[in-house]
């Protein structure tokens, strides 16, 4: 017999939460504080806002944008289960940060309108940056971990667009966005770099390798991980910005290419071009659906995200490689495959997905989101001529 928490998704998600520990998510490249997740690292549990929970529950409606989105599980907040949630939504200094619950009658919350304007859009609050501080609206949105399956992921998280805000945002606000597009490559290229995490190892000697003196300010290094704040990338201009690229993938060199005028791209990484065609593949799919699609989406990001052990790289290519014939056997081994899902699988190769819709919307009649398809042409751009050329 089913029991009261599978019929609804909300107690469902709470249940399976809190049969599990949560712990500080560590591999955010940039973002708020206050992300979790569960212990075994599948999940993450995300302070987030209304309009980020109401987009993932309809992108439903949009199944090819929505493949390129973490996997939506469910939402959270203070008023659905108490017993089960409240634990979830406790302000700590790892957790989700929560906020007063909302005037409700039997288990039914007052609409918007009734309880006044949210602080978040009162346009005669005065606004102030968050800083990366915790969102404390008492909502949470529970979300596949695109990192779990990993052993040491190298994560970058690319920022979308030319105007950065959102048609509610106080003035204040975007002149603060436009000024940090103008002198960075949000205003040149449609994209900047929000952040990057790379595995360095955990040998005393990797601690300190090649963290250049030009660097220093803008990297930690912290458990075998280089990781560099959002200051690195708003270092870069239009010209520069593929350095931070190289670095990504293990470091290059440009050499003269003489059976052509172009300069090629030397990597260290001796699998960096296989890498980086695979991801050309992703942002031309991703380039597609936005095409497809008519939407508004601002402050998104694209997250990239590859193996950083080689041993394991090398492996987890092996397996595909390996088990490619296999495909078409799979369909007809579907049951049999889920009864092995507690299995321990092989570590994935890479992952590209769209993140961060707190302010995203479905736009039907305006056309495709221009602004976002900016920066994604010129990453695809940057991208090709890693391999291609310069």
């Amino acid at each position: 017999m089913e029991s009261d928490s599978s019929a609804h998704p909300t107690k469902r998600v709470a249940a399976m939460l809190s049969e599990s520990e949560l712990v500080a998510f560590d591999h955010t490249a940039a973002g708020h504080d206050g992300i979790s997740s569960n212990l075994s690292g599948s999940l993450i549990i995300k302070p987030c806002t209304q309009a980020e929970i109401d987009f993932y529950e309809s992108a439903k409606d949009h199944p090819l944008f929505q493949a390129h989105m973490p996997t939506f599980l469910g939402s959270l907040s203070q008023h659905d289960d108490q017993e089960a949630v409240a634990p979830l939504l406790q302000s700590s200094q790892d957790g989700v940060a929560a906020a007063p619950a909302p005037p409700h009658v039997d288990g039914v919350v007052a609409p918007a309108a009734a309880q006044g304007a949210s602080p978040g859009l009162n346009r005669r609050t005065s606004w102030k940056p968050s800083g990366g501080k915790k969102i404390s609206t008492g909502l949470a949105i529970v979300l596949e971990n695109v990192v779990s399956g990993f052993k040491h992921p190298n994560v970058l998280d690319v920022k979308l667009g030319v105007r950065l805000w959102d048609d509610d945002a106080p003035m204040a606000k975007r002149r603060k966005l436009d000024d940090v597009a103008a002198r960075t490559t949000s205003g040149s290229l449609g994209f900047r770099l929000a952040g990057m995490k790379l595995w360095a190892g955990t040998e005393p000697e990797s601690q300190e390798v090649e963290v250049a003196p030009t660097e220093k300010e803008y990297v930690e290094v912290k458990n075998g991980y280089k990781s560099y704040n959002k200051f690195y990338g708003q270092s870069f201009s239009a010209e520069t910005v593929v350095d931070a690229f190289k670095t990504y993938f293990g470091g290059a060199v440009v050499q003269d290419d003489p059976t052509t005028t172009k300069k090629k791209v030397r990597f260290k990484h001796p699998r960096a071009e296989f890498l980086i065609r695979r991801f050309i593949r992703e942002t031309e799919s991703v380039q597609y659906v936005l095409e497809d699609e008519e939407s508004r989406m601002y402050s998104a990001s694209v997250l990239m995200v590859y193996e950083g052990d080689p041993e394991t790289l090398e492996a987890s290519i092996a397996k595909e490689e390996e088990d490619m014939p296999e495909q078409q056997d799979e369909d007809d081994d579907e049951e049999e495959d889920d009864d092995d899902d507690e299995d321990v699988r092989p570590h994935k190769v890479h992952e590209l997905r769209l993140i961060d819709f707190a302010h995203a919307r479905w736009t039907p009649g305006e056309g495709p989101d221009q602004n976002a398809l900016t920066g994604i042409r010129s990453l695809l751009r940057l991208l090709r001529d890693l391999v291609e050329g310069e």
